[in-house]
């Protein structure tokens, strides 16, 4: 799902900048009662993210991240798909047990 509307740039631990692709810009753009400043505020306060910077002329997302709270590998597992279940119960255990 997440491979639809994002590639990964560049990754480091702490540090990963995403792509939109021409999908997502397409979706936003067909639906514009979503506004994308909503969802990253809420992803922005997750206790494991420490910012997220937006560059809308070239579409990109960089997001720095607490590597102690959500480990590297997840986010590779994200956009592919993968381990979406695993990922959701540690969002919820940070919400939960972090705040």
């Amino acid at each position: 799902m997440f491979a639809e509307y994002f590639s990964i740039i560049h990754h480091i631990d702490g540090r990963i900048r995403l792509r939109a692709s021409a999908k997502l810009k397409k979706f936003l753009q067909e639906n514009d009662t979503i506004n994308p400043f909503n969802i990253l505020e809420a992803i922005e306060a997750s206790p494991a993210i420490k910012s997220i910077k937006f560059n809308k002329i070239i579409g990109s997302l960089t997001i720095q991240y607490d590597t102690n709270l959500f480990e590297p590998i997840y986010w590779e597992s994200c956009i592919k798909g993968e381990r979406l279940e695993e990922i959701a119960n540690k969002i919820n255990w940070m919400i939960k047990e972090i705040g």
